[in-house]
């Protein structure tokens, strides 16, 4: 029995499924990009965070201070970072820490955040913005009560970035979770092949990042 020839791809077929990778990533890191600016620069985010600096202006003056240069570092990072497509987890964490403080000051007891990441993995690289819209995520979808805090931990388990909270979902439920959450598993795997993973029980919600 004669064996079956090899079919080779010509090379308009190879152009053409490079073509199609290099759209479908454009696809979904625009879709990312655009988790984060509905996040961070929508006039929501915005209206909160001057109302709550125009209450520090008479309460804190020292800590409107820092609160307006939180702000401000936040969205340099924001704009900055908007068209690349991998920033070291260190920067991320740098980052992370003047937007949880801007939600911590904003949400008082009623959020707890918690960071334990070991320093020998901070130069390896991530997503930019991918710890934003994951705490964004959380804050929006879940009650921050002083009474029962809405609890974010983000650690790492060797070269595995988890990010976790407790559920205590609102009564209302928005799409816009499911889709950020999509586009980032989608972009997460043009860059590696272990998958962001989403794990969800009864009492918290899970996020599992490779990092790169």
């Amino acid at each position: 029995m004669k064996p079956t020839p090899k079919i080779e791809s010509t090379p308009n077929e190879i152009h053409a499924e490079k073509t199609s990778d290099k759209t479908a990533y454009a696809n979904d890191h625009s879709e990312v990009k655009y988790q984060n600016l509905v996040s961070q620069l929508n006039p929501h985010f915005l209206f909160n965070s001057l109302a709550t600096l125009e209450s520090l202006i008479y309460s804190d003056r020292h800590l409107a201070v820092k609160f307006l240069s939180q702000l401000t570092r936040v969205y340099r990072y924001v704009l900055t970072t908007r068209n690349a497509k991998l920033v070291s987890l260190g920067e991320e964490l740098s980052f992370i820490k003047d937007y949880t403080d801007l939600l911590q000051t904003r949400f008082g007891k009623g959020l707890q955040i918690c960071i334990d990441v070991s320093g020998e993995f901070h130069h390896f690289q991530i997503v930019p913005t991918t710890l934003q819209i994951l705490i964004e995520n959380a804050t929006r979808h879940n009650l921050t009560d002083p009474d029962s805090p809405l609890q974010v931990a983000i650690r790492n388990e060797n070269r595995r970035l988890i990010v976790e909270n407790n559920l205590q979902l609102k009564r209302t439920v928005e799409t816009q979770r499911r889709q950020g959450l999509a586009g980032l598993r989608n972009l997460y795997a043009y860059f590696s092949e272990s998958l962001l993973e989403i794990q969800q029980t009864e009492e918290s919600f899970r996020i599992v990042l490779p990092l790169l």
